[in-house]
């Protein structure tokens, strides 16, 4: 209907500019008009104009959404061998269907301390930006943010004295820290709860097959006893190749000073001394950090993509721990927000709502022995689908969604989603164009979905969350989707946030997830 309302508005405006013309051309030459020209000039040409400029923008649309989509080449020979171009199309799709396992999942939010009551402060609607007390803008009136409530930054600092040591650390980073800390140790708990039996089991099983007849053949070791002790060189190579590997991804807001980063790297390594015994106890091969900083919270989907390619080129299992904090909530902030032209205000609305978040993903490539039962069912992440926009979706004028649309129509094909059991979880804010762009296309890929349904919008509840953005909607999609709330419900994480960039995760719970492969 809407799109009949559109065509009946550019025709009417057409007619009207071509009767104006017309009539004041036929005036200004005193010329008399007769029946044919009449009908043709005055109602056949501007139904033919309508006609073309539709034709042009259905084509222009078409070409946008084909740039936006991989082409896959298929193609055969005739006498029906498959050709160069299909080997490559199956090994594109195989790549495009590569995934992990997200493990466990933590958040701290405006809506709630933990996943489990986040996600029922934000499916309640009653978690709101509010007035701050403490924070100004430019004019000296009170802004809207969205502060993580009872989070005292001298309360929590009593009882970390490690951290009162000089040179001090600052405002924002401290409370950053104290956001971080509940989501850290939950997921060191996940990984503590990992038993290494499983890997070791895994590990030997694989190993046996890897040494074949070196069982046979193993060396004999002598000590001093004077007894040969058989040491099968093969197995222990194969097992060495397949101990577990860990790797620590740390997001840190890229606006704290250099020696501050550099303590609160410190501060979080101090602890995580628990993943050092897990990594003793699983004879893992080593535990790595990363800490470098990024400059966008999409830019950590472009590591985490090439790291589930990665993983499929090598039968190590491997754990990826992703931990991401940040908070606006603060005057620096605020300032640089406002001076930008960012900042939400009663004269700027356009503008964001400061916000703070940490969150954390603990990820497993698909060689992680996972047990026939588990007692959380992992949730299955396949590669984010990644996209740009041509036009800024803070531009004048209509806000196109044929990008996001392609986007999303990628990734629901991976975990084959349909109109009743689909759950978005959205980084959108308050913002009208981003909300339009998001409800637009999700109505364009899957006709007869609900958006006020289907979607839940974090923004627009927890404001601007900074960096942990990047994990928040996947984090609560995934405690969505392990509640279970609807049978057989599969969800995809989306990230409009961001003026050109946008991202599209597509999650499936354990029994759908095994049910697709």
């Amino acid at each position: 209907m809407t799109k009949v309302l559109k065509a009946g508005a550019l025709w009417l405006a057409i007619t009207i500019i071509v009767w104006l013309i017309t009539i004041w051309h036929w005036q200004s030459n005193a010329h008399d008009a007769s029946t044919g020209e009449i009908v043709g000039q005055l109602f056949v040409l501007p139904v033919a104009l309508t006609a073309f400029l539709l034709l042009v923008l259905w084509a222009v649309k078409r070409l946008r959404a084909q740039a936006a989509a991989p082409v896959v080449p298929v193609s055969k020979a005739l006498d029906g061998a498959p050709t160069v171009a299909s080997v490559h199309a199956v090994s594109d799709e195989a790549q495009r269907s590569l995934s992990a396992w997200v493990l466990a999942e933590a958040v701290t939010l405006a809506a709630g301390n933990d996943a489990g009551a986040a996600w029922a402060g934000l499916r309640s609607q009653t978690v709101r930006p509010e007035l701050d007390s403490e924070l100004q803008d430019v004019d000296g009136l009170p802004i809207f943010t969205s502060r993580v409530a009872d989070l005292d930054v001298r309360d929590w600092l009593d009882a970390h004295a490690e951290l009162m040591q000089e040179p001090a650390l600052s405002e924002p980073v401290l409370r950053g820290l104290a956001l971080l800390e509940a989501p850290l140790h939950q997921m060191l708990e996940a990984v503590r709860e990992l038993t290494p039996a499983a890997t070791s089991a895994d590990g030997a099983g694989h190993a046996g097959m890897a040494a074949g007849e070196g069982a046979s053949t193993g060396h004999m070791k002598a000590h001093l006893s004077g007894v040969a002790a058989p040491v099968n060189k093969a197995q222990v190579q194969a097992r060495a190749a397949l101990a577990p590997h860990l790797t620590v991804r740390l997001l840190l807001p890229a606006q704290w000073a250099p020696s501050e980063r550099e303590a609160a790297v410190e501060w979080v390594r101090s602890q995580c001394g628990s993943l050092l015994d897990w990594a003793e106890a699983h004879r893992a091969k080593g535990l790595r950090w990363q800490t470098e900083a990024v400059e966008r919270p999409e830019g950590l989907w472009d590591e985490v993509d090439r790291q589930i390619v990665q993983w499929s080129r090598d039968l190590r299992p491997e754990l990826l721990l992703i931990l991401a904090v940040d908070s606006a909530v603060n005057e620096h902030s605020v300032d640089r927000m406002q001076a930008v032209g960012e900042l939400f205000t009663s004269s700027h609305q356009t503008g964001k709502v400061p916000g703070e978040a940490a969150a954390g993903l603990l990820l497993a490539n698909e060689h992680w022995p996972l047990l026939a039962e588990p007692a959380v069912p992992p949730v299955r992440m396949w590669r984010p689908v990644r996209a740009t926009r041509d036009k800024s979706a803070d531009a004048a004028g209509r806000v196109g969604a044929a990008v996001l649309g392609a986007a999303l129509q990628q990734a629901m094909a991976l975990n084959q989603a349909d109109k009743d059991r689909l759950l978005v979880v959205s980084d959108a804010d308050h913002r009208a164009s981003r909300t339009a762009e998001l409800f637009e296309a999700l109505q364009e890929v899957v006709p007869g979905v609900d958006p006020m349904l289907a979607v839940t919008r974090v923004g627009e509840s927890c404001g601007d969350m900074g960096l942990a953005r990047a994990l928040v909607p996947s984090a609560l999609a995934c405690t969505a989707l392990r509640a279970g709330e609807v049978p057989d419900q599969v969800a995809v994480a989306t990230h409009v946030q961001s003026s050109h960039e946008r991202v599209v995760v597509a999650l499936a719970p354990w029994g759908a997830a095994l049910a697709s492969t």
